[in-house]
């Protein structure tokens, strides 16, 4: 169902079948992931999160529902909408450029080579530059 390759130490797992829709790119050093999902479309951008190696959660899905303490739930309706969490950590809803340029500048460690470019999504590994989806 999916591959994965391992780049410097960031894990990419991408379907190995045109019908599975997931890609999700982790630093292995910050613990920081993002995640495109294909299937899913807002408006004219495919579904993505950004998950930032302090646990703080970005995406696009302006229909997203967040239960907080199984008590209280958020439910988002557009973008820049932001909840705080108890722990301090926050989940906002932004359009999918935004995400994507926040990522590149924030998935890697400054000594780490930048194998996924988020924005223009692309892989390189050494000399070769491939696109992201179907990798």
């Amino acid at each position: 169902m999916y591959s994965e390759k391992i780049l410097d130490d960031i894990h990419i797992i991408f379907p190995y079948q045109r019908k599975y829709e997931y890609y999700i790119v982790i630093n292995n050093q910050t613990e920081a992931k993002f995640i495109f999902n294909r299937s899913l479309k807002f408006e004219d951008e495919i579904m993505v999160m950004y998950i930032d190696s302090y646990g703080n959660l970005m995406s696009n899905n302006k229909n997203l529902k967040v239960t907080i303490d199984k008590s209280e739930t958020v439910l988002f309706k557009k973008y820049r909408e932001q909840v705080i969490l108890s722990n301090n950590l926050t989940v906002t809803i932004l359009p999918m450029k935004d995400i994507q340029e926040i990522a590149n500048n924030t998935f890697y460690l400054d000594h780490q080579r930048h194998i996924v470019d988020f924005v223009n999504l692309i892989v390189k590994d050494n000399d070769n530059i491939l696109p992201l989806f179907f990798v």
